[in-house]
């Protein structure tokens, strides 16, 4: 089970999804960001950021079975 292996296959064949996981992490540095120095309005995105991560990892496996 070598999930990075899985992830790069996928990517490889759909980069619309790396652009995807690329967006997620950039907010998800946002929302630490917003966390860290108390910026409510920043701080917000910490549970999309990790939505959409979730939300990335499905469609990878999705794509990955197919």
């Amino acid at each position: 089970m070598n999930v990075w292996f899985d992830y790069r296959s996928v990517w490889a064949r759909h980069p619309l999804l790396m652009a995807y996981f690329i967006i997620v992490v950039a907010v998800l540095a946002l929302a630490i960001y917003g966390t860290v120095t108390r910026t409510g309005l920043l701080a917000i995105l910490f549970v999309p950021a990790l939505a959409g991560g979730y939300a990335h990892h499905l469609m990878v496996m999705k794509r990955l079975d197919s």
